[in-house]
């Protein structure tokens, strides 16, 4: 992927994935949403991290799974932009 994605391509494209793999996810719920109110678990989030690795070609250090990190779309968005962008 290349690194000069916008937050909004970002956005959307987690969007679409997660809309895909999650049959609870909302996609018109806020940004701000927990992803635990979407029904992702623990095992979701692994889910989560396998996908933003392979999608965006990043490292996901272990340290960096938490919530401040992957905790909603906002969350997920921002912590994207952050690995890809600086």
């Amino acid at each position: 992927m290349p690194s000069s994605l916008t937050k909004e391509e970002i956005r959307e494209t987690l969007l679409h994935y997660l809309n895909e793999t999650f049959p609870l996810f909302d996609p018109d719920a806020p940004d701000a949403t927990p992803m635990a109110e979407h029904g992702v678990d623990s095992l979701g989030t692994t889910n989560i991290v396998v996908h933003l690795e392979q999608h965006y070609q990043i490292e996901i250090d272990d340290s960096e799974i938490t919530r401040a990190n992957l905790g909603s779309v906002r969350s997920l968005v921002d912590f994207v932009d952050r690995k890809l962008n600086g």
